[in-house]
C-alpha cells in the first residue's frame, strides 16, 4: 500500500512541477496522540508525537475518514490520548490536514 501511495505522490509531484503550480505535500505520519483530541460537530484536532519525537497538529475536517482498529468507521470521539495512529494528509509546516486517520 505504501509503495502505491509513494508512486502516486511522485507522479503528482512531477505533474505539478511541470505545470509550475508550486508545492503540494502529502504526508503519512505515525505516532501517538498527545492529550485528548478536541472534537466539534464538523471535525476537530489533536497533537501527534511522531516516532522521532516531533509534535504536529492534526486537523480533522468533515471529510476526514477515521478507521478504528476493528476496521470499521470511526469519529473524532473514538480518538483518545495515548492512542497509536497513522495519519495521511496534506502537511504544511507543523500542521497536517488529515484525509485519513487509522487507529492502530
Amino acid at each position: 500500500m505504501r509503495g502505491i501511495l509513494a508512486l502516486l505522490v511522485g507522479l503528482l509531484a512531477i505533474g505539478l512541477s511541470g505545470c509550475g503550480n508550486g508545492t503540494f505535500i502529502i504526508s503519512v505520519n505515525s505516532g501517538v496522540i498527545v492529550g485528548d483530541p478536541r472534537c466539534a460537530s464538523a471535525g476537530g484536532d489533536f497533537q501527534l508525537r511522531d516516532q522521532g519525537g516531533l509534535v504536529v497538529l492534526v486537523v480533522i475536517t468533515s471529510t476526514t475518514r477515521i478507521v478504528v482498529a476493528s476496521g470499521g468507521s470511526g469519529r473524532c470521539t473514538d480518538l483518545f490520548a495515548g492512542s497509536a495512529v497513522e495519519v495521511a494528509g496534506r502537511q504544511s509546516g507543523d500542521r497536517i490536514t488529515a484525509t485519513e486517520i487509522t487507529v492502530q
